[in-house]
């Protein structure tokens, strides 16, 4: 890019008039170029394909204030089933986002990507070059639905609740933030068919920046994305690529995909019939554009006992699409996870299929467990130990009995220090407190002696009055000296405190 506008001054200032025409085409052919191949080899965030972050239509059904999404999902790791949930809250008087809004981030997404590389927080832009991202008309409208795009994304509030893969801690977060921080649009010619000005920019949200830089990303054919025509098309090709990675051939709750994944109005949920109805158009787009296999009807829809499921293939030819190519960006290959595969035994170009395939956090495990077995000779990887492992990320073998893996042995050694720093806290607290205690006795006392019988007489007889009626019950029957004692203390601790002889604590 810094290249391009260089190059262009220089050109503009110096070079023959006659020959700019020829330059400028050759110039325009090679942007194309480069754009065909941004849109062809485009890019995801992970964790905005697996649950929806806007509605699926272009208007707010009344009365509906938030979006919300939730399932369960098996962590291996851990052994337990874990439930994720996301809430979207639009800021006051800005609404709930839309399919548009879907559109106008994934296409930030990839400009991002082309412009920088993920690499700044900061994305400048021509309103101009979004709106051709997006294929909408160089007109007005485009620019002000632009702008109420960039104002809504502004408000929201994503809040993940166990739903938040974070690369960098290897574990589902919770976390709640906005997309972006802030925007700046330049150029007040919208729709006059030029570029802007001045470029415009908008900036990333901390949390989502860094899932960018720690390479959460998928690749995706975003000019394919482009050409869909319904909103629950893409919405099921973001979620589908994303999940297609690790195997072709998928078969889902039917509600969990329509309501939790896709993103349909619940009020399906009693009409698995209405369900499939609404499904059908995605699926015939994307089995038209080659994305999943056709299948027979009774192929597609089983049931188990009440639950119906929906089965989902992708087509052979898919695998060859730009969606399953290795990510441009420099995060993509992990070079220390490749490097880790490939010392024990792994040859590199499988390692980097690996590394594109499959999550960090499951590769991670297994390298893990792969070592667990060497340290203790275990003969099922003494034959092949590089296919044993490949096999054990390809195929999810279960984690052996008895293995532990190292963040389990961090929780558990973390778990243990808070007890030891809580045990620590409560002999600390017992201690001051006796210590406390001992000093207010030894002025207690002290005060108490100071006085002559008559003053002695008459601080009682005053304290006894001044005590509320439940104290004064003590002063009845056989607890009558120690009454006399305990409202004595108490009035004289009061004294002490209020001359700041003693600190200020409840009076227990």
């Amino acid at each position: 890019m810094v290249v391009v506008v260089i190059w262009w001054y220089w050109y503009k200032f110096t070079m023959d008039s006659e020959a700019q025409p020829f330059l400028l085409a050759e110039l325009a052919e090679e942007q194309q170029q480069a754009a065909t191949a941004v849109l062809r080899l485009g890019k995801d965030e992970m964790n905005f394909a697996e649950f929806p972050i806007t509605l699926l239509t272009d208007r707010v059904p009344a009365g509906q204030k938030i979006i919300e999404y939730q399932d369960q999902i098996y962590e291996e790791r851990s052994g337990r089933t874990i439930t994720r949930s996301l809430t979207v809250k639009p800021a006051e008087g800005t609404g709930l986002p839309t399919a548009v809004d879907d559109d106008v981030i994934l296409a930030l997404i990839q400009l991002t990507k082309a412009t920088n590389g993920f690499s700044s927080r900061t994305l400048a832009f021509s309103r101009l070059d979004l709106i051709r991202m997006l294929g909408w008309p160089d007109s007005g409208a485009s620019y002000r639905r632009l702008t109420t795009s960039l104002t809504r994304w502004l408000g929201v509030t994503l809040v993940y609740e166990n739903a938040w893969w974070d690369k960098r801690q290897q574990a589902w977060t919770t976390k709640g933030f906005h997309i972006i921080d802030n925007f700046e649009l330049n150029d007040s010619r919208a729709g006059s068919g030029q570029d802007d000005t001045f470029p415009s920019t908008i900036t990333w949200n901390q949390t989502v920046f860094e899932s960018f830089e720690s390479g959460y990303l998928k690749s995706i054919d975003y000019d394919l994305y482009m050409n869909l025509k319904h909103p629950t098309a893409k919405r099921m090709y973001r979620f589908l690529s994303k999940r297609m990675y690790h195997k072709p051939d998928w078969t889902f709750d039917l509600h969990d995909l329509a309501f939790e994944h896709v993103g349909l109005s619940r009020s399906y949920s009693s009409n698995a019939g209405k369900i499939k109805e609404k499904l059908q158009p995605a699926i015939d787009e994307l089995e038209a554009l080659g994305f999943l296999r056709a299948i027979r009807k009774e192929e597609r829809y089983t049931k188990d006992g009440k639950t119906w499921k929906i089965r989902l293939v992708r087509h052979i030819k898919a695998d060859a699409a730009p969606s399953a190519l290795p990510d441009a960006a420099p995060s993509a290959a992990p070079a220390p996870l490749v490097g880790e595969l490939a010392a024990r035994g792994v040859h590199e170009e499988t390692a980097l299929e690996l590394t594109r395939d499959y999550a960090a956090e499951v590769i991670g495990l297994r390298l893990e467990v792969f070592d667990w077995l060497t340290a203790k000779n275990d003969p099922q990887i003494n034959r092949n130990p590089a296919g044993y492992l490949i096999s054990s990320i390809r195929k999810q073998y279960p984690i052996p009995k008895g293995f532990v893996s190292s963040a389990d042995r961090q929780r558990k050694h973390d778990a243990k220090s808070q007890k030891a720093r809580q045990a620590d806290d409560e002999r600390l607290r017992k201690l001051n407190r006796a210590a406390r205690e001992r000093e207010e006795r030894r002025k207690i006392d002290a005060y108490w002696n100071a006085m002559n019988p008559q003053a002695q007489a008459a601080f009682d007889l005053t304290a006894q009055a001044e005590a509320d009626p439940e104290t004064r019950q003590l002063l009845e029957g056989s607890m009558r000296k120690f009454g006399i004692k305990a409202i004595r203390d108490r009035a004289i601790l009061k004294q002490l405190r209020d001359q700041g002889e003693l600190p200020h604590v409840e009076i227990t």
